[in-house]
């Protein structure tokens, strides 16, 4: 199991079977009585919940990228934006759940702490940073798989949560929301690039005001990110994933040869010390190798001498390479896209943020006129965002918000055609284990 390398851990973590994830205490779990006592150890219970990102951060984004047309399964590469189903773990569901428990014990007794053992600042910071988290689990919940059961305490007991009803997809929303401006109330305005920092905040907020179509909302959280000189587009492009927390990056899980993270091996071949589970499906790397469409983020894949194109983004047979969750290059074509859709449209403005990522990829520009129309925008947006953010998880999601899966997906799927696919089916495993958790319409 990772361990989140900000502090030394200072107690011991009890190793406990999970029955059911919305009924036990996480794998890596909290005593109910007196664990949380100290400054010391509300940081160590910190860790705990960055550990449980790191299990399953790279889970989300492999889920989201089959599930889509970026990827495919190396043995069956013909299979583009395969079908979903029930019988595996995608989109890490229990994991998720792991990673909210976690930050339970810590929203719920870091408060109780007295102002000797540990003072306002430390708590405030603490706090803070575990409802961001658990803030961008259920986020991560949400847009895999629309409502999902909310749970705000932590187990107790191994029945604690059991029968608990899904919410609406809006009620997870602004549980997310929540979550969100209680950590923004409790961060200081610093700048900190691998973990969570007030910049954290606004970077998801603005993702969550795009996907919720709030373009008002979107544009001003994207813009106080941009806003601050911290953040930066690096060049050449390779640098952001070649050098850790440069100025590209919001938030960057960092891994070390102690520390490592295993998803290198999904995508490096056996003689490079992986099982080549996926690789970048066929004609999308045709686009990211054209310098008209890709331009520099060709940079993101190297050839075998087999001819096979594979993915160095996490290629690191160390463990060492990062893992971007919210990363400046988004917050630009957030931007241009809440602009388009804002009711007062900047078009102008719009086309410079998308100029921006185009101009640092080495591609040409989109020359804006009078003449140029909403949809051109919209779509050069779409492009730029499949190209930019190609392997981190978004290209599904993207088709699906803006409500394009039908044509796009559908095209090579038409399984695709019918919504109920546009969201993930709820693992059987889990339905099995809690027969009150009800299955997505249509798995």
């Amino acid at each position: 199991m990772k361990r989140y390398n900000l502090f030394i851990l200072g107690f011991l973590f009890i190793f406990t079977a999970c029955k059911n994830v919305l009924e036990t205490e996480p794998e890596t779990s909290l005593s109910d009585e007196g664990v949380i006592v100290d400054k010391r150890s509300a940081q160590a219970a910190l860790v705990g919940v960055y550990d449980g990102l790191q299990g399953t951060a790279s889970s989300t984004i492999i889920a989201h990228d089959l599930a889509g047309d970026n990827v495919v399964n190396f043995n069956s590469q013909n299979n583009i934006v395969a079908n979903k189903n029930s019988s595996g773990s995608g989109g890490a569901f229990s994991g998720l759940y792991v990673t909210i428990n976690r930050a339970n014990h810590v929203i719920t007794k870091v408060p109780a702490l007295s102002d000797e053992l540990i003072s306002v600042a430390d708590k405030n910071q603490i706090l803070g940073e575990a409802y961001f988290l658990r803030g961008l689990a259920y986020f991560d919940l949400v847009k895999t798989f629309g409502g999902v059961p909310i749970v705000l305490e932590p187990s107790t007991s191994p029945n604690t949560h059991f029968g608990i009803k899904r919410s609406t997809k809006e009620q997870t929303y602004n549980q997310v929301l929540f979550d969100l401006n209680k950590a923004e109330s409790l961060l200081p305005n610093t700048v900190v690039r691998n973990k969570v920092s007030i910049f954290s905040v606004y970077a998801l907020k603005a993702r969550l005001y795009l996907y919720t179509e709030q373009w008002g909302l979107a544009e001003e959280y994207a813009t106080k990110v941009i806003a601050n000189t911290n953040f930066s587009l690096v060049k050449p492009f390779s640098n952001f994933f070649k050098t850790k927390n440069t100025s590209e990056s919001i938030f960057e899980l960092n891994f070390s040869p102690s520390d490592k993270s295993s998803f290198y091996t999904n995508w490096l071949s056996p003689a490079q010390g992986g099982r080549h589970d996926y690789i970048p499906e066929r004609s999308f790397v045709g686009e990211l190798l054209d310098p008209n469409l890709g331009g520099s983020r060709k940079s993101l894949l190297f050839q075998t001498p087999q001819g096979v194109y594979d993915l160095i983004l996490y290629g690191n047979q160390d463990g060492s390479s990062s893992i971007f969750i919210l990363r400046i290059a988004e917050q630009y074509l957030i931007r241009a896209e809440a602009r388009v859709k804002k009711t007062v449209p900047d078009f102008l403005g719009a086309v410079e943020d998308l100029n921006l990522i185009k101009g640092r990829a080495d591609v040409s520009l989109l020359t804006f006129s009078n003449s140029l129309q909403k949809d051109d925008i919209l779509s050069a947006i779409e492009k730029e965002r499949r190209y930019e953010l190609a392997f981190e998880g978004h290209r599904f999601i993207d088709i699906v918000r803006t409500g394009r899966a039908a044509a796009v997906f559908g095209a090579v799927n038409p399984n695709l055609k019918d919504p109920d696919f546009w969201i993930f089916p709820i693992p059987f495993a889990e339905i099995i284990k809690d027969p009150e958790l009800e299955q997505n319409h249509g798995y």
